[in-house]
């Protein structure tokens, strides 16, 4: 085979197709030391798929997940924003050669989000989730889950906002922020903007799947939000009436979808076995 491989780097695309072969061999003897729990070893074999042939998609993938490791473990801060800006760059590699390679376009774009996401990197997590929302790669569960991912985090937006200002004695949760004053102004623009927001996401996600319980609790804690920050009572009074009709809707909905996979389960137990 050694033989054939160096006959074949002695003609035009004959070169390029050694590489290849060359590489693909270096990505699986990285998966088996991968899988072996031996990260050090199967990243050298990654990283040298990768300068053997640097159009080879899934090397720089499976070499991206070993430095996602490496970070995760490190507990020099700087160490590891270091290690996991290495990362970033080597799934973005990936995802300029996947194409249309919608396996390896939504690994890159996960592995991506993923990062961002522990660099408190929010704006780039957003950017990213975004991205594989609308990516026509995306399948549409992936897609509902990524504007709800995006909705849960305009709510914590709005969360942390109003919770600044909460009045420890009052008795309701949901009692009127005081933002209104010039200093806290900006704060509660703020917070009405990612309410905006979070409303805007979550509606997507149950425009593709209109029984996604979870983007259904979330939507009523957004009535919550908007709630805290409205300072007439009427106005209150509706939303939280509003925030307590579609919490109890989804808890409907959880506990239909809870008896129908209990009932699923006991026919497949109960089905007479082959």
């Amino acid at each position: 085979m050694l033989a054939v491989i160096v006959a074949l780097t002695m003609l035009g695309s004959g070169c390029q197709y050694a590489k290849t072969v060359l590489a693909k061999d270096k990505v699986n003897q990285g998966a088996i030391k991968y899988n072996q729990g031996h990260n050090k070893e199967a990243q050298d074999f990654f990283k040298d798929a990768t300068e053997t042939d640097p159009a080879y998609t899934v090397a720089w993938l499976y070499y991206g997940a070993t430095l996602v490791k490496d970070y995760k473990k490190e507990i020099d801060e700087a160490k590891k924003k270091e290690i996991a800006t290495h990362a970033l760059e080597v799934y973005n590699k990936a995802l300029t050669l996947a194409k249309n390679n919608c396996v390896a376009v939504d690994n890159a774009l996960s592995y991506m989000a993923t990062i961002y996401d522990d660099l408190n990197d929010v704006e780039h997590w957003r950017q990213t989730m975004e991205e594989r929302a609308t990516n026509s790669c995306t399948k549409k569960e992936a897609q509902a889950q990524s504007y709800y991912s995006i909705g849960v985090k305009y709510w914590q937006c709005s969360y942390d906002e109003t919770t600044r200002y909460q009045d420890k004695l009052a008795k309701d949760p949901f009692h009127y922020r005081n933002m209104d004053y010039a200093a806290a102004l900006p704060d509660k623009q703020k917070a009405e903007a990612c309410v905006a927001k979070g409303f805007e996401n979550l509606e997507k996600a149950m425009r593709i799947d209109p029984e996604y319980v979870e983007a259904m609790f979330y939507k009523g804690l957004l009535y919550r939000e908007q709630q805290k920050l409205t300072k007439e009572e009427a106005k209150r009074k509706e939303l939280g009436q509003m925030a307590e009709k579609i919490a109890k809707d989804a808890s409907a909905l959880q506990k239909q979808k809870e008896a129908a996979a209990a009932q699923k389960q006991e026919q497949e137990q109960a089905a007479p076995k082959g």
